[in-house]
């Protein structure tokens, strides 16, 4: 009987073996509520170094804010003595000060040694750049990214044009320092299942993959990639219009616009010199594991869906998160879905809405599903001597990631169920197992029976955009019409709309 409560207390532990704080949830247009998230190990504590702040957007404001909500204990202490937060995000901390923006810049200068930025966006950098020269202690802050995100920051930010240097490059003040992050991890680094990964703060290492975030309308190369003329010319031909994903026209109505003034390249625009280059514009998907359990949340920043994307680059981040997931290490992704499914594809502007949101759930789903069935096969083939299973023989799925058909410029995924008849749906079908069935509404093969492939997986919506206007709130539709996907889907995961001053623990 004595073991049974220290075998409850372990689960716990591991089930609160990440916090995340959020600091802002929305992508604007108002300012007070943007991208922002600290993060920490549990088993680390309360103490120095203990947070990574994933995007800043918004910082010390918001620390502040969150802070005033939230009580202390002050039985017998007087002002001048630390006191002990008892509720909200910040509880079992010890505050040193009186008032709330003192604390906030406390948390800020002590507990917070590293920001992870997962793209050079200004509602995704503000507040830090804001705030960094009231951040100075014994040490400089870090600033970690790809090293595009960093470039930006050195030409673009830190340049005595845009704000004073406040690096320690370039003869600058040396309140901040860089630490440029290898894609994919680094092979370099850890062992094991933490190969890859790079310590970041106190707790906590990291994992990064580069997602699109759109492509710019102009016709040259310049920030971050560049999605050269290699791929299929059919589909630089295609406009994004012919190549997005199909909705009927009685769910969306655009508004007509001219081809300057949209937010989309026009095919006359793609025909270009094969010299010349489409800029993409990157963003990163972070892989946050904490270093005592190994369990892991996984953080987008801006990223748009691959079906309508010049480089689709997302189906790389659900390969490496389907095996973590189906061990259960990785309970949790923080993804944007900017608008709900009012907002046609031409206004999406390398944002997601929840008609793509389902599709990404999808092809993270058969990921999922390929990974157990794996498993499942070489546990039947350990059991018999010839490797022969007595389960009745199951074809594969084909690997279902977004890819553009070189005849009707369209993605292999898209919801337009005609295009995929006529793009070869019978032998799509030949190769789907005869327990899956196929949407009429979406083409990705789902199962059929209760599997639940995406069972225990929180999806945390981030960076909506706020309508200004007497309807209700843009994050009660987005929910409402991911609930209504996921009902015929029945992938297992669970929606959650992120609100400032939530404590989330995975």
């Amino acid at each position: 009987m004595a073991g049974a409560p220290g075998n409850e207390v372990e689960v716990e532990a591991e089930q609160l073996a990440l916090q995340v704080i959020v600091l802002g949830s929305g992508g604007g247009p108002v300012e007070d509520n943007i991208t922002a998230f600290l993060v920490r190990s549990t088993a680390v504590g309360w103490k120095k170094g203990c947070l990574l702040a994933v995007d800043a957007g918004v910082h010390l404001a918001a620390i502040a804010k969150i802070l005033e909500r939230h009580k202390a204990d002050r039985s017998g202490n007087d002002e001048k003595q630390a006191v002990t937060l008892i509720d909200g995000p910040f509880e079992g901390l010890q505050i040193p000060h009186s008032s709330a923006s003192a604390n906030a810049a406390h948390i800020s200068r002590t507990l917070v040694d590293t920001y992870l930025v997962t793209h050079p966006h200004l509602d995704h950098i503000s507040g830090f750049v804001v705030n960094t020269a009231a951040m100075p202690g014994s040490r400089p802050k870090r600033l970690a990214g790809l090293p595009s995100t960093i470039e930006a920051f050195k030409n673009h930010i830190f340049n005595n044009v845009i704000w004073p240097n406040l690096s320690d490059e370039n003869n600058g003040a040396g309140l901040v320092t860089y630490m440029r992050l290898v894609e994919g991890g680094s092979p370099a680094l850890g062992d094991g299942e933490g190969k890859g990964y790079v310590e970041v703060c106190d707790g906590l290492s990291v994992k990064t993959w580069g997602v699109s975030h759109g492509h710019c309308i102009e016709r040259h190369s310049h920030r971050g990639s560049s999605f050269g003329l290699g791929s299929s010319s059919s589909q630089l031909d295609a406009s994004p219009r012919q190549r997005t994903t199909s909705v009927s026209q009685s769910q969306l109505q655009p508004p007509s616009r001219t081809s300057s003034g949209s937010g989309f390249i026009p095919g006359e625009l793609l025909r270009v010199e094969s010299q010349e280059r489409i800029c993409v514009y990157d963003s990163s998907a972070y892989f946050i594991r904490d270093i005592a359990t190994g369990k892991e949340i996984l953080m987008f920043g801006d990223v748009e869906p691959d079906t309508i994307s010049l480089s689709p680059r997302n189906m790389h981040v659900w390969s490496e998160a389907a095996p973590k997931i189906a061990s259960g290490h990785l309970r949790g992704v923080f993804i944007e879905c900017s608008y709900d499914d009012s907002v046609s594809n031409d206004y999406l502007y390398g944002h997601i809405a929840p008609r793509f949101m389902i599709e990404e759930m999808k092809c993270l789903a058969n990921e999922v599903r390929k990974v157990k069935e794996n498993k499942k096969r070489k546990r039947e083939g350990n059991g018999d001597a010839l490797g022969n299973s007595r389960r009745k023989p199951t074809r594969a799925v084909r690997d279902l990631s977004p890819q553009v058909s070189p005849r009707s410029g369209r993605t292999r995924n898209s919801i337009d169920f005609e295009i995929m008849q006529a793009d070869g749906q019978n032998e799509l079908l030949k190769e789907v197992d005869e327990e899956d069935t196929i949407d009429q509404d979406h083409s990705l093969p789902i199962r059929s029976s209760s599997e639940l492939p995406l069972k225990g997986l929180k999806i945390v919506i981030i960076h909506m955009k706020e309508k200004l206007n007497d309807g209700p709130p843009v994050g009660e539709l987005i929910l409402k019409q991911l609930q209504g996907y996921e009902a015929q889907a029945r992938l297992g995961c669970e929606f959650v709309i992120s609100k400032v001053g939530d404590a989330m623990y995975f």
